[in-house]
């Protein structure tokens, strides 16, 4: 899809800022800091290279998201020792969660645009292809909106319950199996789905496709309405409360781990035959404990790639309504919130290689998913040459 872009610089629309992105790199090269630093020009081609950035980041960011999504959910719906746990089911949820929402990130980027001179839309994927149904059709506009409202709600509070569980299983070993049942986990993802789904609606009734001198365009309709949704739905609901929830629970879950480590140490410093807990702190490391790690590393990562987003993407709302002639800080705040939305995005596609980095019976099981895959070619390539052959001996003969 790469090949198929044109050769001039674009940006990646957002539906709601229609924001201008034409920009002339030689009016910036010929002009001093001072000549344009509050100039349409400076203020284009900053945003222009936040747009670029964003764009071709997502080229690469949304394949590889999906495929590995993908390949985690084949992973753990394949290995009975990962299906089983409650922990294996929630990371099924969160795929599928993560999925939804570089779908809907995917489709939007289809209609990614620049302005010209004329200040017509010139797109970064050919027109003919007829990808940007988000722009020309009113379904297009509703469901990719409602794909990347509800499916990052979705996930943000399946970390959050994760997160939680594995609390639990910190602090209280013994009672976590009582607690966390797969009939309860089961429960939980399908009230936490349903509840992403529900208040993920809100662009059925606040965006359409308009028809503007250009062409047909997604915006929104209904400026009120979308923006007490907004507010309630992604500002406080999707960022803000899930990552102080997750960072919190994080924290603690880490400070629990390390002090165990320590008591652990402590056992492996003492003779065997006065420390009762010699041989459990020498015995291999459990799945359920390797599921333990998996998850603290995919908090760590929800924290570090969604909290920069969070306040970049508060900061440029505040900036919006308030401060509209400041093009200097505009151009900051726009910058921030582009690229802090690209690493954002990663957050949904990075937990495959998390993963494989921190478990082992998932690189395992990986292992033996592919190995599965090769195995199956090289005995079903033999077989079908047979057959083919087969057949040609067996026309021979009829002729």
């Amino acid at each position: 899809m790469c090949a198929l872009l044109n050769e001039t610089l674009g940006v990646d629309k957002n539906d709601s800022n229609g924001n201008d992105s034409y920009y002339s790199e030689r009016d910036v090269n010929t002009k001093s800091l001072s000549d344009y630093a509050l100039s349409e020009a400076y203020v284009n081609f900053y945003k222009g290279v936040a747009e670029d950035i964003l764009f071709y980041g997502m080229c690469i960011v949304g394949p590889f998201g999906l495929l590995g999504n993908l390949l985690s959910v084949c992973v753990f719906l394949r290995s009975p020792s990962l299906r089983r746990t409650t922990t294996g089911q929630w990371l099924v949820a969160l795929a599928i969660a993560d999925s939804t929402v570089l779908i809907g990130e995917t489709f939007r980027w289809l209609s990614s645009h620049r302005l010209d001179k004329n200040r017509k839309r010139v797109f970064y994927l050919s027109s003919s292809l007829r990808l940007n149904f988000h722009d020309t059709t009113s379904a297009g506009c509703k469901i990719t909106h409602f794909l990347r409202y509800s499916g990052s709600l979705w996930s943000a509070w399946i970390t959050v319950a994760i997160a939680v569980e594995r609390l639990i299983a910190v602090a209280w070993p013994l009672k976590i199996a009582d607690i966390s049942t797969p009939r309860r986990v089961q429960i939980l993802i399908a009230l936490i789905g349903f509840g992403g789904l529900a208040l993920g609606l809100f662009p059925f009734w606040t965006v359409d496709r308009l028809d503007e001198i250009d062409g047909a365009v997604c915006r929104i309709v209904n400026e009120s309405a979308y923006k007490l949704w907004n507010d309630i739905v992604i500002k406080s609901f999707t960022l803000s409360i899930p990552c102080v929830l997750i960072t919190v629970l994080t924290v603690v879950i880490v400070s629990l781990l390390y002090r165990a480590r320590n008591r652990r140490l402590a056992c492996l410093s003492t003779p065997p035959t006065m420390s009762r807990c010699h041989h459990t702190a020498t015995s291999v490391i459990s799945v359920e404990a390797q599921m333990t790690i998996m998850l603290v590393a995919v908090c760590v990562s929800t924290v570090a790639l969604r909290v920069p987003y969070t306040i970049a993407y508060h900061i440029r709302s505040h900036v919006r309504e308030t401060d509209h002639d400041n093009k200097t800080l505009d151009v900051i705040t726009y910058f921030a919130n582009l690229l802090t939305g690209l690493i954002n995005t990663i957050n949904y596609a990075v937990n495959f290689l998390l993963y494989c980095l921190w478990g082992s019976s998932f690189r395992k099981e990986c292992a033996k998913l592919l190995r599965c895959s090769v195995n199956d070619d090289q005995i079903i390539a033999p077989t079908v040459k047979r057959l083919l052959s087969n057949d040609v001996l067996s026309a021979d003969r009829i002729e």
